[in-house]
């Protein structure tokens, strides 16, 4: 549905091309968003608890990084906590999809998994509402 992505500014020609192929290929206009990016404080708090792993799409002239899946649920854990600029309901749908991709489908076997202790530890937002969900 879209992608996130932490550049913090895109200049006026990439903002064009962003437009261009949400036009093209019928997506919406925000499909590749940095809300998170914009957010003051929000990259530098994740810097040191990412790992970055190097993709292989060639680019012309793009370097494209890609999170590591622990990283990825700190950025979802992260924007529901801070809530973002915009409350996004595909943040939330998000966590509990990288949550079963890493076979956690409770609240009971998100707390057995010390792996995942920072979400219950520093999102509290992010973990009362997998408390709600109870299972996904």
């Amino acid at each position: 549905m879209d992608i996130d992505s932490l550049t913090e500014d895109y200049d006026s020609d990439i903002i064009g091309a962003i437009r261009e192929v949400a036009s093209e290929c019928n997506l919406d206009p925000d499909w590749l968003n940095n809300d998170c990016a914009s957010l003051e404080g929000f990259i530098d708090d994740l810097a040191l608890e990412i790992s970055w792993i190097t993709t292989n799409y060639l680019l012309k002239n793009i370097d494209m990084y890609v999170a590591d899946f622990i990283g990825m649920v700190r950025v979802k854990a992260k924007a529901i906590h801070d809530g973002g600029l915009v409350p996004r309901k595909t943040d939330k749908k998000d966590l509990m999809l990288l949550l079963k991709m890493g076979d956690i489908n409770s609240l009971e076997e998100l707390n057995m998994s010390s792996d995942f202790d920072f979400i219950k530890f520093k999102y509290k937002r992010a973990y009362d509402f997998l408390a709600e969900m109870q299972k996904w």
